[in-house]
């Protein structure tokens, strides 16, 4: 039975944004709830900023988790485009034997160098025994995150976003559940704290993972337990995945650099980062799944062979996405008072967290740019450019500017997201400007 292709981004769109909305609460509420357990337990200050340098550390590495799940994505979707469905299942399952391999060396790399890591960015002393706590359980269940994004990316290019949609749901709710147990001691368990989040996150990814197996193997007939290997379709898998992850691992670099100038301004400041994080990640969700949504579409219309169609579409996401993300940005700083006192009592931080969501005006318009059109990019086989910009920029532009503005301007937390700013606009009109040139064209990697 063939696929039917839904080129509608707005109808892939929902259910990965109700997808990705989940999956960032389910980072919030770990805060939220790690941030009420400091409160009350006088011996755990400091829980929120070692969950804040955890998660940069973990980061950094776990973009290789998205290496051959990039790729599965855009290589299954020209392979739908194309009609041909047998390639596209097998390229699925090729990436599923791949990400074995690569959560596993990603996992045992975090376990072993992590306390070195928090020691290369000056992590305060103080919090560094409670940030790998967080750091070693969040690193075994990158094995279970790893085939669970492979499973993903197949299930979506196949149309399946929404099934993919309700296990992320379905482990919010049971995160919830755990982290109560885990991190307060309920339940007969021991209080746990900041131990027991990581630990309630790895119960629940491999639930989740259990049941993204299932629906793949009764949606789309693809056996994740007897995965087998194709050289040609992991060579084009790798060729998307590649150039996509050390993108996102120079990101991650800068943001590690980054965080050893935020650790020298104090733990308020490194608290509220953190929360700042959490905010600007419901403004992120929305460029993120018109990007992903739009991507599968140009996987599409690549793989028929209709570049004109490819063109118009991305355009009209890009012009759509910006105006929502301008609306989001401008109600967030509205309510920045009553956010920020959610999250902490804190004077200084929620003066801090205020001043810099100022910067997201600037910041998600450089964003939105970004990510839906380097992901169109990507979904064209166009993958060299978007690195080459990535290193110059973000190591270039991006760094500098954040100690610029931060340390010699003094501006604090608010310069290091001005230099972030400079990094995503540069890089953001530098995209746009080829993709209006259709430079892109012609680089697909199936035969339609």
């Amino acid at each position: 039975m063939e696929t039917k292709l839904e080129k509608n981004v707005w109808i892939l769109t929902i259910p990965i944004f109700i997808e990705l909305a989940f999956f960032i609460l389910m980072g919030s509420v770990d805060t939220l709830m790690i941030s009420f357990y400091e409160k009350i337990t006088p011996s755990a200050v400091g829980s929120v900023a070692a969950v804040g340098n955890a998660s940069t550390v973990i980061n950094l590495f776990g973009v290789l988790l998205n290496v051959v799940a990039t790729g599965i994505g855009v290589v299954v979707s020209q392979y739908l485009g194309a009609k041909k469905q047998k390639e596209a299942k097998e390229t699925i399952s090729s990436g599923i034997l791949m990400q074995v391999f690569v959560g596993l060396f990603i996992s045992l790399l975090l376990i072993f160098l992590g306390n070195l890591l928090f020691i290369v960015i000056e992590t305060p002393v103080e919090i560094r025994t409670l940030s790998y706590d967080y750091l070693f359980y969040t690193a075994i269940s990158l094995i279970f995150v790893s085939i669970g994004n492979a499973i993903s990316a197949g299930l979506r290019s196949f149309g399946h976003a929404k099934k993919v949609m309700y296990t992320v749901i379905f482990a919010n709710l049971g995160n919830v559940f755990f982290n109560y147990m885990f991190i307060f001691g309920r339940f007969g368990v021991n209080e746990m704290g900041v131990a027991g989040s990581a630990i309630s996150t790895l119960i629940m990814r491999f639930i989740q993972l259990v049941i993204l197996m299932f629906l793949l193997k009764r949606l789309i007939g693809v056996k994740p337990l007897k995965p087998t290997y194709n050289q040609e379709h992991s060579k084009k898998i790798l060729r998307i995945g590649i150039p996509s992850a050390l993108e996102n691992m120079t990101y991650n670099l800068m943001q590690f650099v980054v965080l050893s100038f935020i650790n020298k301004l104090g733990t308020q400041v490194i608290s509220a980062r953190t929360f700042v994080n959490t905010i600007m990640s419901y403004i992120f969700l929305f460029s993120g799944a018109f990007a992903s949504g739009n991507a599968i579409v140009t996987g599409y219309y690549i793989g028929e062979g209709d570049y004109q169609g490819a063109y118009k579409n991305t355009l009209k996401t890009v012009l759509s996405t910006s105006v929502i993300v301008l609306v989001i940005v401008t109600v967030i700083n509205l309510l920045s008072y009553q956010i920020a006192s959610l999250l902490t009592e804190d004077k200084v931080v929620i003066q801090t967290i205020r001043n810099v969501l100022w910067v997201c005006f600037l910041l998600e318009i450089g964003r939105v740019l970004n990510l839906v059109v380097i992901q169109s990019l990507r979904a064209t086989g166009d993958t060299l450019f978007p690195l080459i910009m990535a290193v110059i920029s973000m190591l270039g532009l991006g760094i500098p500017f954040a100690y610029l503005f931060s340390n010699t301007l003094g501006l604090g937390l608010v310069g290091i997201y001005l230099g972030y700013s400079v990094d995503e606009m540069f890089r953001g009109v530098i995209m746009t400007v080829r993709w209006l040139k259709k430079s892109w064209m012609n680089r697909s990697l199936v035969e339609g």
